[in-house]
């Protein structure tokens, strides 16, 4: 008989159907909870989409408002859309700014047929009276300045913050008025801020990717970055600012894998380090010569840009005045000089300079030798050797004699002028020589004075001799050219005070009729010595037989280089003041604005203003992030005792330290520039600002940033939160995104061109400098 213990191991013995059926129970509720698991991580997959998508909706229909709107040329429209108009010519243009913006703005129009008629001559002027295609050029702008806060999002997203921080950054650029009204225009810096963050992007997907070194989405990344970069520069020079932000970046990488605690060999360092040259230097400049190539090989004819090159270069465009249109200069010739830089032209006459100067100094009294701003008989100077003879009073004489006569084949190669040759310039008008000498020149009293002496007087003689110093003097052969009208840039230093004849853009008093100085500087390659001989007294380019017909050859970096050059030096010279400009100091606090446009009907207008509430949270931000790191980093590394989690400090010292940076290097170099500055130049770092402050508001409201972080865009697992629990904190956030919509709606009467009341504008003048129209 079975015992008690017996009968119970018997009763919870289960038959074999009986386990059969409870395992199969067992796996479909195993089953369930992983498809309940799949659930929650779709689902929060879904939540970030759908944050991302909302912010993509939001950012769309707030550029795209009427953008129609108004149907006239607004601000800089009139430079952009006319550069546009000119790739669509092919006629070339001049710009400080690279090309590939400027291309792209030609883009719409080209896909409708439009030719480019249309110049964009002056602000106000009728869109639709004169067939500019301007809607489909400001909504492709939109579409560029639109996805800037969906890149952002995805930025922060990818940086491991929280979905609310991510999604509220993103909003604040939404919602900034700056930024919508560039992203509403035909202007440059939302494409130019579109590739930037991008850059940004890809480069943070890269660094992600630092576990797995020389995979191909690890290249993928590293090239997709340099690729963006090298757009971001190729739209705006400020580009430059975004390359070196990820450089510093680089920079850090690598000095966290030379360190010896990562055992990498230095064999795997320098594959490392040759593999980032390559797509963080060789990769952007690729694209920005690429770039440069496109924009000479479309801009083929002839255009106004023309006059800032030599004259090589203009002969390289189709239809250009110096094709065909420039003849050998020969001993004997009496020639006109035109200045490289200010287009004048060297004259001379019997009015002297001043015996003694308003500053006391002694001057001359020598006969004036000027730069004149239109070429007359007062222009023309004979060439003669620095040492003449029989032969040559022989062949002056002739040619004295007869107007109309034609060189030898033997006088053409005997009386050729070529480089370093010594010459004499004698006035045609009034028969005496040029000299320069020791005497200061009356506006630029570091330079010695040019004037002009009897041809016999034997004392000044030594001070008559140039030196004929022909630029690129020689042609595409190799062989030494001759100097010829138009193609050829020279210098005349003198041979014994070894001085070059310049000249620069500020006037004499009413003594020297108001010519510019001509002067002789000690630097004898320096600015403003370049000249070029403009004509040929009495000899018409068709009736010269010898004139050269050939276009000398100019390959693209010949030209690169030339246009680079011009293009730094324009831009260096932007110094004169600008109704708008403004003091890097004055921006992030918005000091004044900028009027875009205004219409006296309905008192509207168009003027940059800033989203107040946004741009002083940003200034707040930058400030409160340096005094966290600081006060984190001293806890931990110098009291050893960190008040923050190692995953905090990390994320601080990494992503939230990046975009700091960020903001500082669009901002800082600012002050470092001597050209007239704008406060648009100021929007990069408005649009990194707020994601400094997206890092200082994860700091404040979130306390466990793994249980937070979304790592990656679209991707979350169960336990992923979206918002913190505690309900001050999400008071602050709602309140910063509420109040960040409200200053939007407030002044954005100024982006979309509104019409207000004289009451409304004044009320919404909250600086004293912030200059509205119709606001007395």
């Amino acid at each position: 008989m079975a015992s008690g213990d017996e009968k119970a191991a018997i009763r919870q013995r289960k038959s074999p159907e009986r386990q059969t059926i409870e395992k199969k129970k067992e796996v479909l509720e195993k089953k369930v909870d992983d498809d309940k698991v799949k659930v929650q991580t779709v689902a929060r997959g879904w939540a970030s989409l759908y944050a991302f998508a909302g912010i993509l909706i939001l950012s769309f229909v707030v550029r795209l408002w009427g953008i129609w709107s108004p149907k006239e040329v607004v601000f800089d429209e009139v430079h952009f859309g006319k550069f546009a108009s000119y790739y669509l010519r092919r006629e070339y243009y001049f710009d400080v700014h690279p090309p590939l913006a400027k291309m792209l703005l030609a883009i719409p129009g080209k896909l409708v047929g439009y030719d480019g008629t249309y110049l964009f001559d002056k602000i106000g002027q009728n869109y639709i009276e004169n067939g500019a295609p301007y809607f489909l050029m400001r909504v492709f702008v939109a579409m560029f300045g639109a996805t800037i806060p969906g890149v952002v999002y995805l930025i922060m997203a990818e940086s491991g913050y929280s979905l609310i921080i991510s999604t509220l950054t993103a909003f604040m650029a939404v919602f900034d008025n700056a930024l919508v009204l560039h992203s509403r225009l035909v202007l440059l810096d939302s494409i130019m801020i579109f590739f930037m963050v991008w850059a940004v992007y890809f480069y943070i997907k890269f660094f992600k990717q630092r576990y797995q070194p020389f995979t191909t989405t690890w290249y993928g990344y590293m090239i997709a970055t340099g690729v963006m970069m090298g757009c971001a520069i190729s739209s705006k020079m400020v580009g430059l600012f975004t390359i070196s932000s990820i450089g510093v970046a680089v920079l850090y990488d690598l000095w966290r894998l030379i360190d010896i605690r990562r055992n990498l060999k230095v064999e795997e360092f320098a594959k490392h380090f040759v593999a980032r040259v390559g797509g963080f230097i060789v990769v952007p400049i690729t694209i920005y010569l690429a770039i440069f190539y496109a924009h000479l090989a479309i801009l083929t004819n002839s255009g106004p840009g023309d006059d800032y090159h030599t004259k090589e270069f203009q002969m390289q465009l189709k239809g250009s005045k110096m094709l065909d249109t420039y003849t050998p200069v020969y001993y004997g010739d009496a020639i006109s000089f035109k200045h490289v830089g200010t287009k004048v032209f060297l004259n001379s006459r019997d009015s002297k300079y001043p015996q003694k100067y308003a500053d006391g100094r002694v001057g001359s009294a020598g006969n004036q030798v000027t730069g004149h701003k239109e070429e007359n008989d007062e222009s023309y100077w004979i060439v003669l050797p620095a040492e003449r003879n029989e032969d040559f009073d022989s062949y002056l004489e002739k040619r004295k004699n007869d107007e109309n006569y034609k060189l030898t084949p033997e006088e053409m190669d005997k009386y050729a002028l070529r480089n370093l040759y010594e010459v004499r310039l004698m006035h045609k008008k009034t028969q005496r020589v040029m000299r320069t000498h020791d005497v200061a020149s009356p506006l630029t009293t570091t330079n010695m004075e040019f004037t002009t002496v009897e041809e016999n007087d034997e004392k000044a003689f030594p001070d008559t001799i140039f030196i004929l110093r022909i630029d690129r003097p020689k042609n595409e052969n190799g062989v030494p050219d001759q100097l010829r009208t138009q193609n050829k840039s020279l210098r005349l230093t003198s041979k014994s005070q070894k001085v070059s004849m310049s000249t620069f853009n500020k006037k004499l008093p009413d003594w020297g009729s108001y010519d510019q100085e001509i002067n002789g500087k000690k630097d004898i390659d320096g600015e403003g010595t370049l000249w070029t001989v403009n004509n040929v007294f009495g000899r018409k380019v068709e009736e010269s037989p010898e004139a050269r017909k050939a276009v000398p050859r100019m390959g693209f970096m010949t030209k690169f280089f030339e246009l680079q050059t011009a293009m730094i030096d324009s831009n260096s010279k932007l110094t004169a003041p600008h109704i708008y400009q403004s003091y890097p100091g004055s921006w992030p606090l918005f000091k004044r604005g900028v009027s875009f446009w205004t219409k006296s009907e309905g008192k509207r207008q168009i003027y940059f203003v800033a989203n107040v509430f946004g741009w002083y949270a940003i200034v707040a931000s930058v400030v409160a992030f340096i005094l966290i790191y600081i006060t984190t980093a001293a806890f931990r590394y110098r009291r050893n005792t960190p008040i923050t989690s190692y995953v905090t400090d990390r994320h601080l010292f990494r992503s939230g330290i990046f975009m700091e940076v960020l903001y500082l290097m669009h901002y800082i170099p600012f002050f470092l520039m001597g050209r007239a500055l704008f406060i648009h130049h100021y929007l990069p770092s408005v649009v990194f600002g707020y994601m400094v402050m997206g890092a200082v508001l994860q700091f404040a409201v979130i306390r466990d940033y793994k249980r937070y972080a979304l790592n990656d865009t679209f991707k979350a697992s169960p336990e992923t939160r979206y918002i913190p629990s505690d309900i001050k904190c999400r008071v602050l956030l709602g309140s910063v995104a509420v109040l960040q919509v409200l200053s939007f709606i407030y002044w954005s009467p100024f982006v979309y061109g509104c019409e207000m009341t004289k009451e409304s504008i004044i009320s919404r003048k909250w600086g004293s400098k912030w200059d509205f129209s119709f606001a007395k």
